[in-house]
């Protein structure tokens, strides 16, 4: 059981078509920078617990910077319908939120976890809203992970390779927002929906 903890919860306003805002979560008291962690896939506020290490870490270090966890569009098992074009969206929108007035931080660091440090590797390619650094822990490929979980199951790789072939052929048909019928992909990964489009970014080559 874990110990509670506070967290000041930040809504900012988003580019989401149904117009809601999105929130982040900071730990501890405000400071004059800011740094973002972002979590791994299926990841989502609070699951990572290190990063409250981190959080304490620089408040009893006096360190000027606060950590916020971001609550993106694909948190959790929403990552099978996500993409990481939405997850810049979400990342670029709390910048914003917090680069303009009554937030006002000096520098913003994106942290990311796992699947996170792709987001953090896009962010930059794409120049969105500038951020002062980028901190990269665990990254990861997804493709190669998913290989290598197949390999260690019988028939896994014939799975794995079908289920990437039925979902090329959803997106070469215009149905690449479809979820893949579970029972075409890897047993593990049947517990979310996931879209063809997704399941073809996560697990083909290239």
């Amino acid at each position: 059981m874990e110990t509670p903890f506070p967290v000041t919860v930040h809504p900012y306003p988003s580019t989401r078509p149904d117009g809601r805002p999105r929130a982040a979560y900071e730990y501890g008291p405000p400071a004059r920078n800011a740094l973002i962690f972002i979590g791994g896939l299926g990841d989502g506020p609070f699951d990572v617990p290190y990063i409250r290490t981190i959080a304490s870490k620089l408040t009893s270090e006096n360190l000027p910077y606060s950590v916020f966890e971001i609550c993106l569009s694909s948190a959790y098992s929403a990552f099978g319908y996500g993409s990481l074009a939405q997850d810049i969206e979400d990342i670029a929108a709390l910048v914003r939120y917090l680069r303009a007035a009554g937030q006002g931080r000096e520098k913003i660091v994106l942290m990311g976890h796992s699947t996170g440090c792709q987001d953090c590797m896009e962010y930059a390619a794409k120049g969105e809203e500038g951020v002062d650094g980028f901190v990269l822990q665990g990254s990861v490929s997804d493709r190669e992970a998913i290989v290598l979980a197949a390999e260690g199951v019988e028939g896994g790789m014939e799975v794995l390779r079908e289920s990437v072939s039925v979902a090329e052929g959803m997106v070469s048909d215009g149905r690449g927002e479809e979820v893949v019928p579970a029972e075409k992909l890897p047993e593990e990964w049947r517990g979310s929906p996931i879209t063809a489009y997704r399941w073809y970014s996560l697990a083909a080559k290239g």
